[in-house]
C-alpha cells in the first residue's frame, strides 16, 4: 500500500467517500455500454463541483475560476461542454484564501 500525501491525510474522510463511490459509478457507466467511462465519470463530479463554485461566486467566473486553479476563459469552455449556465447573479459571496466568507 503506497503512503499517504498530506493532502490525501487533510482530506481523508472525503477522500475516503468519492472513493467508495467509485465502484457503483464505474458500474452504472458500464452497465449503461458507456464508451467513454473517463469522461464521463468525470463529468458527473465536474458538472456540480462547476455549478456550486458559480453559485458561491454569484456567477462571477473569474472568481470561480480563481478558487478552481482555470484560466476564466477555460471555466466557460467547460461550462458551454457542459451546458451550464454561467449567468451572473448576486449571491453568497467565496472565502478569500480558503478563510472565512467576508461580511455582505
Amino acid at each position: 500500500m503506497t503512503e499517504l500525501t498530506s493532502d490525501e491525510r487533510r482530506l481523508g474522510p472525503l477522500v475516503s467517500a468519492v472513493a467508495d463511490l467509485v465502484p457503483a459509478i464505474v458500474a452504472a457507466l458500464l452497465a449503461s455500454r458507456s464508451t467513454g467511462v473517463h469522461r464521463e465519470a468525470m463529468s458527473i463530479l465536474e458538472r456540480p463541483l462547476l455549478a456550486h463554485l458559480l453559485d458561491l461566486s454569484g456567477g462571477n467566473q473569474v472568481r470561480a475560476a480563481r478558487v478552481l486553479g482555470l484560466n476564466r476563459n477555460t471555466l466557460r469552455k467547460r461550462c458551454r461542454a457542459l451546458r451550464l449556465s454561467a449567468t451572473r447573479v448576486p449571491r453568497r459571496r467565496l472565502p478569500v484564501n480558503g478563510g472565512p466568507p467576508p461580511a455582505s
